[in-house]
């Protein structure tokens, strides 16, 4: 056991004599550790199976999380959001992350249904009109271009700026962004 004779024995789950100890096999057939039992959060962006914050929503409900969804009214009905919803007990709040009033709604609808200040966020929101309509780099429409930048970039700041606000990230909680064009 990589966890024998050490300070973490007891605080880790770990391999030995061939089996698991301290966790659980779910539905996915991935081990759950029960890691985010009794958090709570938000989590921005799941459109579709192939989004990067729908694997991660799946992870966090099989670990013991229980979150909001959200994502901008038109990727919502794009997107298969009530699928995850269903699976995960999640409920669902659309808001356009560039809009300050609608992540104000977030979080004073998320903080409602989830019994307090959040324990993590996640930014998975990325947006580019300039791809979607085939724009090459040398040739980009800046004002999509700057949408672009507000979408996946700015719309970080003001979900954190809006959190920061309503006091609505519990102490010792944590931010987690992925980046898209902004990077």
């Amino acid at each position: 056991s990589y966890a024998k004779n050490s300070e973490l024995q007891g605080l880790v789950p770990f391999y030995s004599e061939k089996k698991f100890v301290n966790c659980t096999k779910n539905q996915t057939n991935h081990m759950a550790y029960g890691l985010l039992k009794g958090k709570r959060g938000i989590i921005s962006g799941a459109l579709n199976e192939d989004s990067i914050a729908w694997k991660i929503a799946q992870r966090a409900h099989e670990e013991g999380a229980t979150f909001t969804l959200t994502n901008a009214p038109l990727a919502m009905r794009m997107g298969e959001i009530n699928k995850l919803a269903e699976e995960c007990g999640a409920k669902i709040i659309g808001a356009d992350a560039t809009s300050i009033e609608d992540l104000e709604k977030l979080y004073d609808e998320s903080m409602e249904f989830l019994g307090g200040p959040v324990d993590f966020v996640l930014h998975s929101i990325g947006m580019s009109t300039n791809i979607r309509k085939g724009r090459e780099y040398s040739d980009l429409n800046y004002e999509w271009f700057l949408k672009s930048i507000d979408v996946s970039a700015l719309s970080f700041h003001k979900m954190m700026q809006v959190a920061q606000k309503k006091d609505a990230i519990a102490e010792g909680g944590s931010v987690v962004a992925l980046s898209y064009i902004a990077a």
